[in-house]
């Protein structure tokens, strides 16, 4: 008849310390993939974010000076209206960098006629957002609606630059935006964006 022997203490604090030296391992693995993976979520998120606000903005300043009888420009340049004409500007709040802000009209309602404020229109970086032009506001005044939330996303930097070139002998206008926004609770998820404009009416 066989003996029966159980574990020794010395071999069972062996298996014990194996067990917490593999669990302490199986722990490090998960809690890295929880990290990969909010970060992965709160870049998305940005990425989102940055999107769907830079879309907006540069399909806006595309429109700068666009007015309903454009033609009369050519055919009728006596009664065509100007006032949209040479609107776009490029400035900044007192309190961020320069050139932080673009200002420019468009006709809105399309109907040939610049109808004031309503029809005046602009982004600006203001307290790490982006905020758009209301009620004709001016860059260094209060009123604009903020477009990105700090919550959400900081904006690092936001610059615009309007010049002039030549092509096929026409002279046309352009805006280069420049923008970085980061995730407010680390700085080191940013995106960047930089993308051209032609503005084709704000002559």
């Amino acid at each position: 008849m066989l003996k029966q022997r159980g574990l020794s203490l010395i071999e069972l604090m062996i298996t014990i310390s194996l067990g917490l030296v593999l669990m302490a391992g199986l722990a490090s693995v998960f809690s890295a993939t929880l990290g990969t993976n909010s970060n992965s979520l709160r870049l998305s998120q940005l990425h989102e974010e940055t999107t769907a606000v830079m879309d907006l903005l540069v399909g806006d300043v595309r429109r700068a000076g666009y007015r309903s009888d454009a033609h009369l420009l050519v055919t009728d340049a006596e009664n065509a209206i100007t006032a949209f004409n040479e609107s776009v500007l490029v400035s900044a709040h007192p309190d961020e960098a320069a050139a932080s802000c673009l200002l420019f009209d468009y006709d809105a309602d399309a109907d040939g006629v610049h109808d004031g404020n309503v029809e005046r229109f602009g982004y600006r970086l203001r307290n790490d957002q982006i905020q758009r032009r209301q009620g004709g506001a001016g860059c260094d005044e209060n009123g604009w609606e903020g477009l990105t939330s700090p919550d959400l996303v900081r904006v690092e930097q936001l610059q615009f630059v309007l010049t002039e070139r030549m092509l096929d002998e026409v002279t046309e206008q352009v805006v280069f935006i420049e923008a970085r926004l980061s995730v407010p609770s680390d700085a080191a998820l940013d995106r960047e964006f930089m993308t051209e404009v032609v503005l084709r009416n704000a002559f």
